[in-house]
């Protein structure tokens, strides 16, 4: 009984909750004069703490875009869950089981066909950043490597278990393996490679630029051919509910017209991050 009235009474507080918070749309956010936005905890150089307050990326797309609308942005940070459906449903249409309610939009979703389709209770649109795995090379040694087969000889960094370490584990039957260097979070790799224990790191560029950059670190970046990797290439955009879609389509204006200023690149400028628009379908 004591368990059963535990579980009624986390459902009575979330659907409370998620009445007081539910996705709006547009004319309801300007009424209210704040745009609540969803990002991720533990995402930098995106989403963040710091200080006690969220920044990162995406956290000044955010306040840019709320601008825009003439509104002010009310961000919070989440943890990231087992799967991004998960993250969809928690954030955008039904809410988390903790209580907290849903955000009027949800930054950092991949733009991804098949994963748009298992979750029709939201809408995916509004593109802004293409992310890439990249070679990010020893400026002193880059002359000396035109492929991964350069590093039979030498060693190059890799976060563990990610599509980039499948693929250089992989790499024509695995003759890269002994020359691999595993490290568990991207700072590691970082250090190691800024000390000189690899020539090189293959991971995802904006990661590296932004721990680069705050390390005051130089790199060389090349784009090899990657035959067989998983995915070298995705998009990042936003979610948010299908009875909002008039705010989703103010949301794109507004961010046509940040590009076009040169504002959407600075906002990722000002971490240390190449600005990378996405491909036009």
């Amino acid at each position: 009984m004591r368990a059963l009235l535990t579980v009624v009474i986390v459902v009575i507080l979330w659907s409370a909750s998620g009445s007081r918070l539910s996705a709006r749309p547009l004319d309801e956010v300007v009424a209210a004069g704040s745009l609540r936005v969803i990002a991720y905890l533990d995402n930098a150089p995106f989403s963040f703490e710091k200080d006690g307050e969220p920044a990162g990326i995406d956290v000044e797309i955010a306040h840019a875009i709320a601008k825009e609308l003439g509104v002010k942005a009310e961000v919070v940070l989440r943890m990231q869950g087992e799967k991004a459906d998960d993250d969809v449903r928690a954030n955008v249409w039904r809410g988390p089981l903790t209580g907290g309610g849903v955000g009027d939009i949800m930054m950092n979703v991949p733009m991804d066909r098949e994963f748009a389709l298992r979750n029709p209770e939201a809408v995916f649109g509004n593109p802004y950043f293409q992310e890439r795995v990249v070679l990010a090379v020893d400026p002193g040694v880059a002359d000396a490597i035109t492929s991964f087969d350069d590093f039979k000889t030498r060693k190059v960094g890799v976060q563990l278990a990610t599509v980039a370490d499948y693929f250089l584990m992989t790499y024509k039957d695995g003759v890269l393996m002994e020359n691999i260097s595993h490290h568990l979070k991207p700072a590691e790799g970082i250090r190691e490679f800024l000390d000189k224990d690899v020539s090189a790191l293959l991971g995802i560029r904006s990661e590296i630029e932004s721990l680069l950059h705050e390390a005051k670190g130089r790199a060389k970046f090349l784009d090899p051919d990657m035959p067989g990797i998983v995915r070298k290439n995705w998009v990042i955009g936003m979610a948010w509910k299908e009875n909002s879609r008039d705010l989703g389509y103010a949301i794109e204006a507004a961010l046509t017209k940040l590009s076009e200023s040169g504002q959407l690149a600075r906002c990722f400028e000002k971490y240390g991050v190449s600005y990378a628009s996405p491909p036009l379908n």
